[in-house]
């Protein structure tokens, strides 16, 4: 596939001065901003288009229109028969979920936020990229169409920086579902409401006056266009930099009346945020490790303005081409349906259940397809497989071999054209210092970083722990890069293990899809593509000359494994040797007799337990992948094995309880050693692990 390494400049005149102003259509925000008065640029008169069916209403009329709407009112009277709650308790109740809930946007308070994050940005950032061509996109959509908003999820900044971006380019303010961690900060949460924030529960249960008021919120201002409705797909931020299974509850409330026919068509506009340096990488690092975040507050921002000190480098922002949600259900679903029940009570069909499941795999795809991967996340991959460190001219020549496999997978490489290969992974070493050294013999290597402030003193001097840290911190750069070559590794790692001299294409398609599925919660696969995307990475490797394929169609294994396919494969196998571990863990709860039926467990005791073992098991050094240390990937592997019927359910009283099935947990565990090389220790051994680290406290 053809190369985008940025290295085209766009515009006339002096590239030295140009060139990162202006780079394949992006253009950098922040350059005007150093220049010209803040003052001036946020009182300035906005001249907004909004969509041109929009009835203007303030935001107590848009609560006022909830109150009303005969959603709400089905709902209280629902709640007044089954409960036997009066009128008055019942209306109450709505009144103080959407005072919970309800944005209170308005100029004058946007207007001060603008100012204050503009300084904050210039201070944190070098340049904020936007594709022009998306903005000029949702210019005209804005006008004509209602606007579902969704980008990715990887900072708390996503949010900020999206509002930013549209006071700029003088487009409607966007209305923002966020989580109700922010509600609770004194002056900051009524800034963020005021700013265009309302505030959601993260589970609603069976709570039905809040589903009615919440999808009545959103609906309302969807069919009038007051503004951009955004949200983010994935329900929360990605701490890996990997991105989340979709969660579907926000987008079926948002498409609802497109299904009911109370809207024409919706347009959906995928938006990737893509950042140099991720700004909570230590808070992360440490989370994903076990120690639990600090909880928001406006005191642990006004701690945190250190980080004003610090250089976080570019922010890209791509906004993708629209999904016309008429366009894409063509054909998939019936409308007609629903003009036999009302249209205020909820009801989707199956078919539209799939499309909206589906929609959301192809945005968080969309996503990834537009990401910019940085110089930085391809060296962070080779030191993955080197930490004991490479000298700069080898880590060089491997970058650089790297950035043309990213390239030709058609990922998007921020990579300077006018530099060398050396000055640009030199620069982007000093960049990352925190997290690296380099010797007076040009020696890279990885060091240990400094921990937040909320690590306890045993947790910050544990060498396991310390040294855990800094490759996960690293991975979390590397997992940037994962997304381009993750159907590539389950096709090199089947060949790679292989011990015959040819190996089927119906064989390698089976331990394709075995991959595929016990990584679900790992990486993103859309559903019902697997045989698809099977065969286009067979064309992709063949034509990199990765695999060799005989007559008979057979891969020719001593053919096939080169460095292409080696590297591939090594770059994923933390990821099976954590989930071989999981398994490990599961049988030795039964202490290797596969017919035992082992004690139920709840699930965050099953992480933290396995997370016990692999500190064993580092301290024993019968492993030496830190990175699976992550309660992330161990969380991702029982859910995983969950979703396989490998782990059975149990619901008891109001806890769920989890029982491994340790026949299918040892096929499983089998299947995995067929394909990375693991540790040459017996089962029952963990059970001696798990005791020896009852105690390990992260």
């Amino acid at each position: 596939m053809e190369s985008q390494s940025r290295n085209v400049w766009i515009k006339e005149g002096d590239p030295s001065k140009l060139g990162a102003l202006y780079k394949d259509g992006y253009e950098d925000i922040l350059e005007e901003r150093r220049h010209t008065s803040d003052f001036r640029w946020c009182t300035r008169s906005r001249n907004v288009q909004f969509y041109q069916y929009r009835h203007p209403r303030n935001p107590k009329q848009i609560k006022d229109s909830v109150l009303s709407s005969d959603r709400v009112q089905y709902a209280i009277e629902q709640v007044i028969q089954e409960s036997g709650t009066t009128p008055e308790e019942t209306e109450n109740q709505v009144h103080s979920i959407l005072d919970e809930m309800a944005h209170n946007l308005n100029l004058s308070s946007v207007r001060c936020l603008a100012y204050v994050l503009t300084k904050i940005i210039k201070r944190l950032y070098r340049r904020i990229y936007v594709n022009e061509e998306g903005i000029d996109t949702v210019r005209t959509l804005i006008k004509e169409y209602p606007v579902l908003l969704m980008p990715s999820h990887r900072s708390y900044t996503d949010f900020l920086v999206m509002s930013y971006l549209f006071y700029h380019y003088d487009l409607p303010l966007p209305v923002i579902a966020a989580a109700m961690d922010f509600m609770g900060m004194k002056f900051v949460g009524t800034l963020l409401r005021n700013c265009g924030a309302f505030f959601i529960r993260r589970s609603f249960g069976s709570d039905k006056l809040y589903w009615a008021v919440f999808t009545e919120y959103v609906q309302t201002q969807m069919c009038n266009g007051d503004a951009p409705v955004e949200f983010y797909v994935e329900g929360t931020r990605s701490r890996t930099s990997k991105s989340l299974s979709p969660k579907i509850g926000m987008l079926k409330a948002s498409l609802e009346p497109y299904f009911k026919a109370h809207c024409p068509d919706i347009m959906v506009i995928p938006i990737t945020v893509s950042y140099d340096r991720i700004l909570e990488e230590n808070l992360y690092t440490y989370e994903l490790l076990g120690v639990p975040k600090p909880k928001e507050s406006t005191s642990g921002l006004l701690k945190a303005r250190s980080i004003l000190s610090e250089d976080f480098g570019n922010i890209h922002i791509c906004l993708a081409p629209p999904i016309s949600i008429r366009t894409f259900s063509e054909g998939k679903i019936n409308r007609h349906i629903h003009s036999l029940s009302p249209r205020y009570i909820a009801s989707l069909t199956k078919d539209e259940e799939v499309l909206l499941k589906d929609l959301a795999f192809v945005v968080i795809l969309t996503q990834q397809k537009h990401a910019v991967i940085s110089p930085w996340a391809l060296i962070a991959s080779v030191l993955m497989q080197k930490t004991n460190g490479v000298q700069f001219e080898e880590l060089v020549k491997d970058v650089e071999w790297l950035k043309r496999q990213a390239s030709n997978c058609g990922a998007y490489v921020d990579w300077p054209g006018n530099e060398s290969p050396e000055h640009v992974i030199r620069t982007r070493l000093l960049f990352h210092s925190n997290k690296l050294t380099i010797s007076d013999e040009d020696l890279v290597e990885l060091k240990q970083i400094s921990p937040p402030s909320h690590v306890d003193n045993k947790t910050s001097k544990d060498t396991i722990i310390s040294t855990a840290a800094m490759h996960v911190m690293t991975s979390l750069y590397r997992n940037q890069l994962l997304h381009v070559f993750v159907r590539i590794a389950m096709v090199t790692i089947p060949v790679n293990s292989c011990l015959q001299e040819t190996l089927s294409i119906n064989s390698l398609f089976e331990q394709y899809t075995f991959l595929e599925t016990i990584l679900s919660r790992e990486f993103i696969f859309q559903p019902g593509k697997t045989r698809e995307d099977f065969n286009k990475v067979l064309v992709l490797l063949q034509h990199a000359g990765g695999l060799v394929i005989d007559e008979e169609r057979n891969i020719k294994i001593k053919q096939s494994v080169n460095k292409y396919t080696t590297f591939m494969s090594i770059m994923f196998k933390p990821f099976l040797l954590g989930y071989w571990v999981v398994c490990q863990y599961l049988l030795s709860l039964a202490g290797g007799n596969l017919d035992a039926r082992p004690l139920a467990r709840k699930a965050k005791q099953m992480r933290i337990e396995t997370q016990q073992l692999i500190l064993g098991l580092l301290s024993e050094g019968i492993i030496k992948h830190y990175e699976i240390l992550s309660l992330d990937l161990i969380g991702n592997a029982l859910d995983s094995l969950v979703d396989m019927g490998v782990i059975s359910r149990e619901k008891r009283i109001q806890d769920i309880y989890f029982v491994p099935q340790c026949a299918k947990v040892s096929r499983i565990a089998a299947k995995i050693e067929s394909m990375t090389e693991v540790p040459a220790t017996h089962i029952t051994d963990f059970s001696t692990f798990i005791i020896r680290t009852v105690t390990a406290k992260l």
